[in-house]
């Protein structure tokens, strides 16, 4: 098992997503729904239908070295985020998305996180990153400024989202 602890309060993990993880995944999929719905959109009943086979995929990236797409574990086993760096096999499109409970925001999680997956990309040869935020979401766009990142200006928004996002950019 690739796991990394990250220091701080709450003490949590970074894992890779393995099927395993799935029950719990799930869960903090929706316990947090309308909270990631507000932020970004809702990912639709179809996601919560096909979860087992959306996560064999995920689980199928990382060990095909594509992606690294991680979890975020804390002490009793459930999933407090979700860390995703797709494409480290391009890595001039590695691309940084990132989740983290409603109940862990404001402690710096999403920080301790994401600068935790940025290691374990940089020392798999990825050195430059790109990620967006809405532009509503301010608590992403800090996360990612302490993580180092640039401001791009305004990108295109994922194909599931209506509103508006800004482009950040980080050389490993």
């Amino acid at each position: 098992m690739d796991s990394w602890e990250i220091a701080g309060e709450p003490p949590l993990r970074l894992e890779l997503v393995e099927m395993r993880h799935a029950e719990a995944m799930e869960r903090f999929e929706l316990a947090n729904r309308e909270f990631f719905a507000r932020h970004v959109s809702d990912r639709g009943d179809d996601y919560f239908e096909q979860f087992e086979q959306r996560l064999a995929s995920l689980v199928d990236e990382n060990r095909s070295a594509r992606s690294l797409c991680f979890v975020l574990v804390g002490s009793a086993g459930e999933v407090a985020g979700r860390i995703n760096l797709y494409d480290i096999d391009r890595p001039e499109v590695t691309e940084l998305g990132f989740r983290v409970a409603e109940r862990v925001q404001g402690n710096g999680v999403a920080s301790r996180a994401v600068l935790a997956a940025l290691g374990v990309a940089g020392a798999r040869g990825v050195r430059q990153v790109v990620a967006r935020a809405s532009t509503m979401n301010i608590a992403s766009q800090h996360v990612l400024e302490n993580c180092g990142f640039s401001g791009t200006g305004q990108i295109e928004p994922p194909a599931d989202s209506s509103k508006a996002f800004v482009g950040y950019r980080r050389t490993l």
